[in-house]
């Protein structure tokens, strides 16, 4: 009785079935690639926002990007029609005016892209449903520096350096500042040299990272970094200054002292001006014959 009603609800549909609608899941691929969609951006921001803080979006949420991304190349390489004339991204983003599935791309790309994840993440895609996906050398290089910075704080005080270092309790008369300072130095040159580079911009799960070190350094063992580079700044600011006000005083006076070695001009006597004068007279009145 049971298959008799299963066949009878087969042929019912099969009556009602409407298999030349365009937005009929069999014939329209551009549906399925829809539900897939749903599907990995809602686990993409799900993924997102459990990795805020601390921030680890970049390397914590790759997969769920390299399928979306592998998605949406679909979406522009898959036809809704036999005619192959009508892309799915036409299919799904132009009959409409609210644009739902552009503006739900344009969202998690513009949070992959502010994020500068390209920076630290490399070579991702999907293969398979296996993602693929490699660090950047510069990315290597600060994760073994953080790992070396974090094995001495652990050497120095015997506790595990937390994720997030904000209610942390230490005992301030540890010597950490002066064991481990060249390794702060170490990683904290190698993040200035990375902000200072060429790249867009530095991926945001360094930026997070640096700068929670510095909050352990700075706020929580209360370390201070003393750099040569800033103290000879401060010694130039303040050198410069002086012998510029050393070197004008120093002429001022030197001016003075010369107006006062001045000499007066020396003019002709009186007497010798009037005998001068009653000469040239008696010459002009003169007879020249004479």
């Amino acid at each position: 009785m049971l298959w008799k009603t299963l066949v009878f609800y087969l042929f019912i549909q099969l009556i009602h079935g409407n298999y030349n609608d365009p937005i009929y899941p069999v014939q329209n691929p551009c549906l399925a690639i829809l539900d897939r969609l749903s599907d990995m951006s809602s686990a993409f921001l799900n993924c997102a926002v459990s990795r805020a803080r601390p921030f680890k979006l970049c390397e914590g949420c790759v997969d769920n990007y390299a399928r979306l991304q592998d998605l949406i190349g679909l979406l522009e390489n898959t036809y809704s029609d036999v005619d192959k004339k009508i892309t799915c991204k036409q299919f799904l983003e132009g009959y409409d005016s609210i644009q739902v599935v552009a503006q739900l791309i344009a969202f998690v790309q513009n949070i992959w892209s502010s994020s500068f994840c390209d920076s630290c993440i490399t070579g991702y895609n999907d293969t398979n449903g296996t993602i693929h996906y490699s660090l950047t050398d510069s990315t290597t290089e600060f994760i073994q520096k953080k790992i070396m910075f974090d094995a001495c704080i652990f050497n120095a005080t015997g506790r595990i350096v937390p994720i997030i270092p904000i209610d942390l309790n230490v005992t301030l008369n540890t010597n950490v500042c002066t064991i481990c300072l060249a390794s702060y130095n170490d990683i904290n040159d190698f993040f200035l040299q990375l902000t200072h580079g060429n790249q867009p911009g530095v991926c945001m799960d360094i930026v997070d990272t640096m700068n929670y070190t510095r909050l352990l350094w700075s706020k929580i063992y209360e370390c201070k970094r003393h750099d040569p580079d800033y103290m000879a700044v401060f010694g130039i600011s303040f050198f410069i200054p002086t012998i510029v006000l050393v070197f004008y005083v120093s002429a001022l006076f030197k001016g003075e002292r010369q107006q006062k070695k001045l000499s007066r001009q020396k003019r002709l006597p009186v007497h010798s001006t009037t005998a001068a004068l009653a000469g040239t007279r008696t010459w002009l009145w003169s007879n020249p014959n004479d």
